[in-house]
């Protein structure tokens, strides 16, 4: 059996295999493909494999900069070898990501794009996998009626396709759904449907933490024995496994039911041993829970700072990823600590907050607690009101007292005042209008200069647009193709090479030109070499839709230097074989424009051994010209004005090169 087909059964068998088994294999699984990596071509089998290694890093919940950087792999190969379905794979895998850091948006987006290919197929086991992870979003945002509608349509697909696991995870989901609802039979049937399905197929952490789910639910409704019971059962069988993402998980509800039953000094070692696992893990809404659970406890034990601490740290994060029902409750929670440390104006306002995040409408209890507070906050503004008005009393007296004794001087001083303040507003007035003449004078003078910058890199850029090289070499090859009777095509290259100097020439009148313009001469640029070098070269342009390339203007001629680089430093130094691509994209982010030239090329370190330095460094001068004109354009003065990237694969192979270029707007 040859090496390819070998791996190829390997890569078939490892995606279909059970997941139960996989659990348990995961670790050598995962070893024996990075071993397997370096040996396999660069085909459509070594992207799913780069998919295959980033999903099961992601799966650990403790390696997702890995499992980021094998996307980028399955991305930048597939693009490399135009296969469609392993980008749209790499979306799934980057959404894996997104989601257990609690970054939902991206997430969300990166499913959108991966459901919509799978749609066209179609493909019911992809399409699955995207709707369990949508309505997984949608759930942690407390988007309910998205999240049921979403696991209902999974539910439609899994029992077509006679999926009885995937049908029991989305059980699973819609019984912590109905959970949080309060609609508790119907979260502890669904729940019981998911646990038979985990325990026939021997699953042990699906149903360990199936347990915890049954235990949230009867927490929930006050039973604790069988709270507690259902809880100590899963920890039971979750520990042994050292998965530390579901081990805080179960240590956390177990502290949970004992907060409940107000035993929070047994409630505070799980709490502080579940927080310490979720601080070494990348997972926001998991952490901000603890750090609420942790404050709480701390609060009904009355040590006050180490409560205020968590929660506040707590909130912020709550904040930051738009978590609903986290906001609600750390409100609330802070709300009581303000109570109890007797300021009754922050738990006013933290009251305020938290029913603002709530879905429902002002209950009894709610609004009742809202008016003491308030009638609370108002007493205590009364009292300070009287005992501000017994001290003005006081200090009216004593003033009384003293005005017989400054009477006498009051007058002489006054006139002696008078005299000094007319001198010292004189003295004010003629300093204030030197100041305004100096200032007037630097900025005529700051002013000349910026503009005599700006025209003196002008020149400089109009004279480093287009190496010498290009010019006499285009030249050249139109005399050859005379000389070979390529009349056709020795006319067709001299057009659009006429045509190219034109651009040039007309952009080159003003300092600034519209971004269909620029990305004009950019493309005539591009097909010129492409033709010189015969289809050796090939190009990607997008535009953000967002952007009007007709009313957006950037400095004239700015992009060009980049490309230019791109195809002599990076994509000519290919093998003959192989062809060269560049992806220039284009988006608007805060007033300004981020332009992004990416190739395939041998890579920065690959060009300079073959070029040689002198060669680098030379042509390095128009790009350093370009971001010295985008420099003085920008009235924040850009940080990073231009960012070289080296596109590296796992292994540390060069991919090729992306620059970023950030062009202010107005």
């Amino acid at each position: 059996m040859t090496p390819r087909r070998k791996w190829c059964v390997v890569l078939f068998t490892v995606l279909f295999t059970p997941f139960c088994c996989l659990q348990a294999q995961q670790q050598t699984e995962l070893d024996s493909l990075l071993k397997a990596l370096p040996r396999l071509p660069a085909d459509t089998v070594k992207t799913r494999i780069y998919g295959r290694v980033s999903y099961l890093y992601s799966k650990s919940h403790s390696q997702n900069e890995q499992a980021r950087k094998y996307a980028d792999s399955t991305r930048l190969l597939s693009e490399t070898l135009h296969f469609d379905e392993g980008i749209a794979l790499s979306h799934y895998y980057y959404a894996n990501i997104d989601i257990f850091e609690a970054n939902y948006d991206p997430a969300l987006e990166h499913l959108q794009k991966y459901l919509h290919f799978f749609e066209q197929k179609p493909d019911s086991f992809k399409m699955a996998n995207a709707l369990f992870a949508i309505g997984k979003i949608y759930k942690a945002r407390s988007d309910f009626d998205k999240a049921i509608e979403t696991y209902y349509r999974l539910a439609r697909i899994s029992e077509r396709t006679n999926n009885t696991l995937e049908l029991a995870m989305t059980w699973n989901s819609l019984g912590g759904i109905f959970r949080q609802m309060q609609k508790y039979d119907k979260a502890i049937a669904h729940y019981k449907q998911a646990n038979e399905v985990y325990r026939s197929l021997k699953m042990t952490k699906d149903y360990g933490m199936g347990l915890m789910n049954m235990g949230n639910v009867y927490n929930t409704m006050k039973i604790y024995d069988s709270a507690l019971h259902y809880d100590t059962r899963a920890l039971e069988i979750i520990r042994p496994l050292k998965v530390n993402y579901e081990e805080a998980i179960v240590l956390g509800n177990l502290a949970t039911v004992y907060q409940q039953m107000k035993q929070y000094q047994k409630a505070l070692p799980y709490e502080l041993q579940s927080l310490s696992i979720k601080r070494t893990l990348p997972n926001k809404r998991s952490l901000a829970f603890g750090l609420h659970d942790v404050g709480l406890t701390y609060l009904k034990l009355n040590q006050f700072t180490q409560a205020d601490a968590h929660l506040m740290e707590g909130l912020n994060l709550a904040t930051e990823i738009k978590a609903k029902d986290l906001l609600q409750a750390f409100y609330e929670t802070l709300a009581e600590l303000a109570l109890a440390k007797n300021d009754f104006r922050s738990a006013y306002n933290f009251i305020l907050q938290s029913q603002q995040w709530k879905d429902s409408v002002f209950n009894e209890q709610s609004a009742q607690q809202i008016n003491e507070l308030q009638a609370k906050y108002e007493a205590e503004k009364k009292d300070n009101q009287i005992s501000l008005l017994a001290k003005e009393g006081e200090i009216q007296k004593k003033e009384v007292e003293r005005q017989a004794t400054l009477k006498l001087t009051f007058i002489g001083g006054l006139l002696l005042v008078t005299l000094l303040a007319g001198l010292i507003l004189y003295s004010v007035l003629q300093r204030l209008k030197n100041q305004k003449n100096m200032a007037k004078k630097d900025h005529e003078l700051t002013e000349a200069r910026f503009m005599h910058e700006i025209a003196t890199l002008e020149m400089k850029a109009l004279r480093a647009q287009i190496n010498p090289h290009f010019l006499f070499n285009c030249i050249n090859s139109i005399n050859v193709m005379i000389a070979n009777n390529e009349n056709e095509k020795a006319s067709q290259y001299l057009a659009k090479f006429s045509k190219l100097i034109r651009q040039i020439l007309e952009n080159s009148e003003t300092s600034n030109v519209s971004l269909d313009r620029e990305m004009l001469l950019v493309e005539s640029y591009i097909q010129l070499e492409e033709l010189r070098f015969k289809g050796k070269i090939n190009y990607q342009i997008s535009i953000d839709s967002k952007i009007s390339p007709e009313d957006t203007y950037l400095p004239s001629m700015v992009l060009q230097p980049f490309v230019e680089n791109a195809i002599w430093h990076g994509l000519l130094h290919k093998g003959k074989n192989e062809n060269g691509l560049i992806r220039i994209s284009v988006q608007e982010e805060e007033q300004t424009l981020r332009c992004i030239v990416e190739d395939n090329g041998v890579g920065r370190e690959r060009a300079r051994e073959l070029s040689g330095k002198n060669i680098l460094k030379s042509k390095s001068m128009g790009i350093k010209i370009t971001e010295d004109r985008l420099r003085l354009l920008s009235k924040e003065r850009l940080k990073e004005l231009v960012r070289i990237t080296d596109l590296k694969d796992a292994l540390n192979h060069a991919l090729g090169t992306r620059v970023e270029i950030n062009i202010p707007i107005s």
